[in-house]
């Protein structure tokens, strides 16, 4: 893939999560439509055993590929992964992108309306947004449970480790353990801020859990019940 050194050239982060022994093909997906800048984590559903068994589903163990590449390329890439892995299927994984070439600022408490000066209104171009949590470790079932009460239909955990936590500590006045995960959940922007406040309300900053939640929207979303772009 080359970029070509254009200043309206729209870029974009692609995220796909899959089964793990999905990779592969996501792999051959991305080679094919010529996208080799990729990176890929390894990371974890939030489904129980027993929603797992409902849903006749085996395993929880996920993939998480991180693609920059050229919006253009992105629609092509979403609309492969669609048709390959037949992302409108429950529990066959989810792609969704983001535009990175502009500045988009979205704060945590989903303001609404055109930003005062610069940035991107990606208000009126997206229906969802990526929250992304960040909690201490061992604490996820406890987060994703008030993030479904508030309407959030799943997540992907991956493992991580705070650093430069001082000021952090400082500046939210408690205590901020190393171990962390990040939690990724893709939720409708009609219910996000709901979901971002009761995390913040019975799971955040002060309690065991300390979750920390922000979001950002998303350009388009496959996996979620529908195969249409958004």
């Amino acid at each position: 893939m080359q970029l070509e050194h254009k200043k309206d050239l729209a870029i974009s982060l692609l995220v796909s999560v899959v089964d793990r022994d999905s990779a592969e093909r996501v792999t051959q997906i991305l080679e094919g439509k010529r996208s080799y800048f990729n990176l890929v984590s390894l990371g974890y559903g939030t489904a129980n055993s027993r929603t797992l068994s409902y849903l006749g589903l085996g395993e929880t163990e996920k993939a998480v590929f991180f693609c920059i590449m050229p919006d253009a390329i992105a629609r092509a890439v979403m609309g492969a992964l669609d048709e390959r892995l037949e992302l409108s299927k429950p529990g066959r994984g989810i792609a969704f992108s983001m535009n990175v070439l502009e500045g988009c600022y979205h704060l945590p408490v989903q303001l609404t309306g055109k930003p005062e000066s610069g940035g991107t209104d990606m208000e009126c171009q997206s229906n969802h947004d990526l929250i992304i949590v960040i909690l201490n470790r061992g604490y996820t079932e406890e987060v994703m449970d008030e993030a479904r009460a508030a309407g959030a239909a799943g997540g992907t955990v991956l493992h991580a480790r705070g650093c430069g936590l001082a000021g952090a500590e400082k500046f939210f006045g408690v205590t901020i353990q190393p171990e962390k995960e990040m939690m990724m959940i893709v939720a409708g922007n009609d219910v996000s801020c709901n979901i971002m406040g009761a995390i913040a309300e019975k799971v955040g900053p002060g309690t065991e859990a300390g979750a920390i939640s922000f979001s950002m929207p998303v350009n388009g979303v496959r996996g979620l019940g529908n195969s249409a772009p958004n």
